[in-house]
């Protein structure tokens, strides 16, 4: 599974068309892109589905980059010059010491060459791959379309071919992207049919579980993603407050007025990335976790009570 034949067999298939699809496809999985769509359903369609994808995405994409910095596996140009990839192959060439046999994994000589500031690529599991999956397994349990089923399976298929084609992942990281995506993915729903959170009108502590969970990651602070775990700790108790205060929010029929709804919460959120990235915190893990997510708190909340105060949502 971290033999590079797999990828030199589709980059063999290689044409300027194919290029382009599988860069698209890749692009479709970035975190930007992923968390776009995600909020213009958040604050656009349903909050209530909305924040069960973010929830899922969001835990997902944490586990993912936890366990690429401590699994630390290199990536494919990192072992093999001759693969084609946006990563640059690195001076040293230790194809020698790749993996020749499908079951085979990284030998320790080989680890102890890539994991240094020099390599620092963070291979597995693929982070599009378990991120894609997450989303379009969320969406198949929250809207359950047929048409989405149908493009969720193929979007899921073609991102893991394409970070292969595309020379960024073995197919051991796919794989465990795959696996590591439908997990959380299955956690989280199972989560939330026993807590009865999409049949309530009426919320308790128990129905919101889903939301109250994240708060159990604070005295992990110096060890996780602060970015990701922060937005969810300050996303989800802005919702709880939300709905403990009016219950959620119903969007109003009229387009222009969800369009706005939508464009106010991007504005929020896009105000407090760009303050999470001037703003220096004071490297005490806690606080360094705690004062972002008061930022994501204030940009939920804000969002919707201006929304409120324009008209453009209203409460059960």
């Amino acid at each position: 599974m971290f033999t590079t034949s797999p990828i030199q067999a589709l980059q063999r298939l290689s044409n300027p068309f194919l290029d382009f699809f599988m860069e698209f496809i890749s692009f479709l999985g970035i975190a930007p892109i992923v968390l776009l769509i995600s909020l213009i359903l958040l604050y656009g369609i349903s909050f209530k589905r909305g924040l069960v994808l973010v929830n899922i995405i969001g835990w997902t994409a944490l586990f993912t980059f936890f366990l690429k910095e401590q699994i630390d596996f290199p990536r494919p140009t990192d072992v093999d010059p001759s693969i084609v990839s946006h990563y640059d192959p690195t001076d040293a060439d230790l194809s020698d010491l790749k993996p020749t046999a499908f079951w085979e994994i990284f030998s320790e000589d080989l680890l102890s060459q890539t994991r240094n500031d020099a390599f620092v690529r963070f291979g597995f599991p693929s982070g599009h791959t378990s991120v894609q999956t997450a989303f379009w397994l969320s969406l198949m349990f929250l809207f359950r379309k047929r048409w989405i089923k149908a493009i969720g399976i193929c979007m899921i298929v073609l991102t893991a071919i394409s970070r292969m084609y595309l020379g960024n992942h073995f197919l051991g990281d796919v794989l465990a992207g795959f696996a590591l995506g439908s997990i959380v993915s299955f956690f989280l729903i199972l989560l939330v049919r026993k807590s009865h959170y999409l049949e309530k009108r009426t919320h308790d502590f128990k129905s919101l579980s889903i939301l109250w969970l994240p708060v159990i990651m604070i005295p992990f602070a110096d060890i996780l993603p602060q970015w990701i775990a922060a937005s969810l700790i300050g996303v989800n108790l802005a919702a709880i407050l939300i709905v403990l205060q009016h219950n959620f929010p119903v969007f109003q029929v009229t387009l222009w007025k969800r369009i706005s709804t939508i464009l106010i919460g991007l504005l929020f959120f896009a105000l407090m990335q760009f303050l999470n990235e001037i703003i220096q915190f004071i490297s005490i893990a806690i606080l360094d976790l705690l004062l972002p997510a008061v930022g994501f708190f204030l940009a939920v909340y804000g969002g919707i009570r201006l929304s409120r105060i324009l008209g453009f949502i209203r409460f059960r």
